[in-house]
């Protein structure tokens, strides 16, 4: 029986598989994340997520969160830029 890899079977990058972080951006107005650990600060023009080893945060006007699960995050509000770091 031949092996078949998890590349063949489907269309989607295989951090969806993995557990690491996966973010997703729909415009200048909504950011999907998957993989949020923790939000380390939350404003309107300012949101910084926790996704473990690394963090990111949002820049931008009108920000909220959307939508909260234990999984992940639906950031939206008018995003101008977005920033990577490690996490503190």
């Amino acid at each position: 029986m031949k092996k078949i890899s998890l590349r063949e079977l489907t269309d989607f990058p295989i951090e969806y598989y993995t557990g690491e972080p996966h973010l997703e951006i729909t415009g200048n107005f909504e950011c999907i994340v998957d993989g949020l650990k923790s939000i380390e600060e939350y404003s309107s023009d300012k949101i910084r997520l926790s996704t473990g080893k690394r963090s990111v945060t949002f820049h931008g006007e009108n920000l909220h969160i959307n939508s909260l699960t234990p999984q992940g995050a639906i950031v939206q509000g008018f995003i101008m830029s977005m920033e990577f770091s490690d996490a503190d």
